[in-house]
């Protein structure tokens, strides 16, 4: 991480040679002049001007998003202190304010926020009351008690509206509103977290500014997704997103290009665009693994498995193998310790892989039992009492998944798939999950058709049950492809109840 500071080129010959803990200022940080160079929106950039230290807007989140003083007057060993903040050696920062007890107990606090100590907001204070100070000390309340590990989490909402509506330029008022964004997102406030962009005057905020409310929109409208898709919707979400990839690629900012491509992958596989899908997610892989953001790199990586294994449930089965592939090299590092939820996805996963993977009659047993491991493995953390919306959908996949296995010698697969289907349908009810419900009730009608009926070849328990569940299905309504279906299965039973009453006559 390179800090640079931006001032005149006599100023930097007067300063570059100080030592510091055994090593001059320009063995620590770069030097740009501040008459040829404008410095980027990021807090690895020092502004030294007129005898004081000023800092851009950080709109890379380099750092705790705590403001400091608008203008801090220079002193060399002060400007040395914040370049260690910056560089994280928080001791020798702290070490070098102890004669700037005002800026040393902010600073102290921005430590805390870096290193996960709870900080108590009652310690903010600030020196003077002039427009800056007003709003900063709105901001830092609101910001101290969304990240701080604070227990002081009232009147959170509260500061934030007075930062945003007390900032002295927009571009302070979008940073408090960004910040507020996600506080909400985080909530599930997604139509409260909109409004904070939207009402941004986002012309008057500088070009990085702009790209964060841009690509943190378009984030939220993409995790809105739902189906039936509207094209020209997904359309305008792909051109914002792009207009920030290209953004950040420009200007190296890796991590948000990144980001801003998860999304762009996930609307890419939603129009099953799989290979234009396939390159955003290697490639956002690829950029964390450079910023080394290991756990993001991974969650790419999750995102990546998924589309392969989409791609091969859409006909191409070549690609199950390098689903399987991600999914594996994945859980080396989503350990069941550490991250069951994300182990349990994965094992739920290549549970579906493992049943469907093109491969040699014989093999095809050793591939169910992996299968029936994983989806049991998965099930040992998604239990129906803790996570009974996971805990349905892992049923509703081992059963189908049961239905390809081949037949075991000792337990009827069929028999073990509609139990699992019906603890699927015992909690997916109409109500609440009609579309889930819907599609495990078609899953059940499948299974019925290959159930062994040999005891009882009319059995009229079954068909009274399939009836029963196709009339379900007609209700439900969850769609015309799901009516379709239903009306197939109607007609297949009506089929083989004349067949009966044929018989019956004889």
């Amino acid at each position: 991480m390179m800090i640079r500071i931006f001032c005149t080129k006599d100023f930097w010959d007067e300063i570059k040679d100080a030592t510091y803990f055994g090593f001059s200022i320009q063995e620590w940080v770069a030097f740009s002049d501040i008459s040829e160079m404008k410095p980027s929106a990021t807090s690895n950039h020092l502004i030294v001007d007129s005898g004081y230290i000023s800092f851009p807007v950080d709109w890379q989140n380099a750092m705790p998003p705590y403001l400091l003083p608008e203008a801090i007057m220079f002193k060399e060993h002060v400007l040395m202190a914040l370049v260690m903040l910056r560089l994280g050696e928080l001791e020798k920062s702290l070490e070098l304010l102890a004669t700037e007890p005002g800026l040393g107990s902010e600073v102290e606090i921005i430590c805390k926020l870096m290193t996960g100590e709870p900080v108590d907001p009652n310690l903010l204070s600030v020196e003077t009351y002039k427009e800056f100070d007003d709003y900063r000390l709105m901001h830092n309340h609101a910001i101290v008690r969304q990240y701080g590990n604070s227990q002081q989490v009232d009147k959170l909402e509260y500061y934030y509206q007075e930062a945003v509506s007390s900032a002295p330029t927009e571009e302070f008022a979008a940073f408090s509103a960004f910040h507020y964004f996600n506080y909400l997102f985080d909530l599930g406030k997604f139509a409260e977290a909109e409004a904070q962009l939207t009402k941004i005057h986002r012309k008057e905020v500088s070009q990085e500014g702009r790209m964060k409310l841009q690509a943190s929109l378009s984030h939220l409208y993409t995790s809105q997704l739902t189906p039936p898709y509207d094209t020209d919707h997904l359309d305008a979400i792909k051109d914002n997103l792009w207009q920030c990839v290209s953004f950040y690629e420009i200007h190296g900012f890796k991590i948000e290009e990144a980001q801003c491509l998860l999304d762009a992958g996930f609307i890419a596989g939603i129009a099953d665009s799989f290979a234009e899908a396939l390159g955003y997610y290697t490639k956002a892989v690829k950029l964390f693994q450079e910023e080394g953001m290991e756990e993001f790199s991974y969650q790419a990586l999750l995102q990546k498995a998924r589309l392969l294994t989409s791609w091969a449930q859409h006909g191409n089965p070549q690609f199950y193998r390098a689903a399987m592939d991600a999914y594996q090299q994945a859980s080396r590092f989503f350990k069941k310790e550490y991250f069951p939820l994300a182990y349990a996805e994965i094992q739920e996963n290549l549970g579906v892989i493992y049943s469907e993977i093109p491969d040699e009659a014989k093999k095809k047993s050793v591939w169910a039992a992996v299968s029936a491991s994983s989806f049991l493995d998965a099930l040992s953390i998604f239990t129906k009492e803790s996570f009974p919306y996971d805990y349905a959908r892992v049923c509703n996949h081992y059963g189908n998944a049961l239905m390809k296995y081949p037949q075991a010698v000792r337990s009827d697969n069929v028999v073990k798939a509609l139990s699992y289907f019906q603890e699927a349908l015992a909690i997916r009810n109409a109500a609440e999950f009609p579309v889930e419900r819907s599609l495990t009730l078609l899953n059940y009608l499948e299974a019925c058709w290959n159930a062994d009926n040999s005891h009882d070849e009319k059995n009229p328990g079954r068909l009274f049950e399939m009836q029963g569940r196709i009339t379900e299905l007609l209700d439900i309504n969850a769609g015309p492809d799901f009516i379709e279906e239903a009306l197939r299965h109607q007609e297949k039973l009506d089929q083989l109840k004349a067949i009966i009453a044929i018989e019956g006559d004889l």
